[in-house]
C-alpha cells in the first residue's frame, strides 16, 4: 500500500489538515471513481460537510483543491492503447493499460467518461 506524503504541516493550518483528510478519503475510495468524474467532487464535499463538519464557506474550495491533488496523484495510472480489434462500429471497445500492473483491459466505451472519449477518434 502506498503512503500519502503531507505537503504542508496540518497541525498549524486548518485548511491544509482538512485538505489532506479529503485527499486521504478520496485515495481510500479511489476504486469508486474515474478521474474527471463530477461525482468525485460531490462525494468529497459530502465527506467534508458530514464527517469532518467543515464550515460551509470553506467546503467547496477545500474539496476542489483535494480533488486536484488526488487527480494529479492518480491520473497517469491508466493509458489509452486504442480501439480493440473485435470492436463493433456501434459499440466500440477500448484497450486501456494499467501502468501499475502493466495489464491490458478491454472496456466498453460507454463506461468511460465523455471527456476521455472526446479526445480520441472512435470509429463511427
Amino acid at each position: 500500500m502506498k503512503t500519502i506524503t503531507l505537503t504542508t504541516n496540518p497541525t498549524s493550518d486548518y485548511r491544509a489538515a482538512m485538505q489532506q483528510a479529503a485527499v486521504a478519503y478520496l485515495y481510500r475510495h479511489r476504486c469508486e471513481h474515474l478521474a474527471g468524474d463530477s461525482q468525485l467532487l460531490n462525494n468529497c464535499v459530502r465527506y467534508l460537510t458530514l464527517s469532518l463538519e467543515v464550515p460551509q464557506h470553506l467546503v467547496q474550495r477545500i474539496a476542489e483543491l483535494a480533488v486536484a491533488e488526488f487527480e494529479s496523484m492518480t491520473c497517469n495510472r491508466v493509458a489509452w492503447l486504442g480501439v480493440h480489434p473485435n470492436s463493433g462500429p456501434y459499440r466500440p471497445i477500448i484497450w486501456l493499460l494499467d501502468n501499475c500492473t502493466q495489464q491490458r483491459h478491454p472496456v466498453s466505451a460507454r463506461l468511460l467518461p465523455t471527456r476521455l472519449l472526446l479526445t480520441r477518434n472512435l470509429p463511427h
